[in-house]
């Protein structure tokens, strides 16, 4: 299954999002901005993007 994310950057926090090919919501997360957040949430879905 391809995977698509985004993120929407803040001055101190973001949230990030990731659909499938279909357009179907898989996974959404306000975060703080820090690098080591983001690679962690994202780490699941590696594979697939």
């Amino acid at each position: 299954m391809k995977l698509y994310t985004g993120i929407d950057l803040h001055s101190n926090n973001n949230y990030m999002g990731i659909m499938d090919h279909r357009g179907k919501k898989v996974f959404s997360r306000k975060n703080t901005n820090d690098s080591e957040a983001v690679l962690e949430a994202l780490a699941p879905y590696q594979d697939a993007m």
